[in-house]
């Protein structure tokens, strides 16, 4: 299922993906699936899926959207913030390949 959300994640960065990817990340934490859990298999999961230029980035910000969500009480908010930063961080990538082309 995470392996399903990684790949929509990567296909389209777009306001009406991120709203399906909450509403499947919000499945997985009304089944009982611990946040941290979600935030962990979801950055390995795209980190099969990517370059080598952007694992580093995805790592940095799953351990500083996981730590954010330590400290607060929703972690749906959290969860969705860090795919939506790894939604602007591969634009960026596919931008920054398609002008070097």
């Amino acid at each position: 299922y995470i392996e399903m959300v990684a790949k929509k994640i990567l296909q389209d960065q777009s306001n009406v993906t991120l709203m399906e990817v909450r509403s499947a990340v919000y499945e997985l934490l009304v089944n009982c699936i611990p946040p941290d859990v979600i935030v962990r298999y979801l950055a390995a999961e795209l980190k099969k899926k990517v370059d080598q230029e952007i694992k580093q980035e995805i790592t940095k910000w799953a351990a500083y959207y996981e730590h954010r969500m330590q400290q607060g009480s929703k972690p749906i908010f959290h969860i969705e913030a860090f795919v939506a930063k790894v939604m602007l961080v591969y634009k960026q990538y596919l931008a920054s390949m398609s002008l070097y082309d």
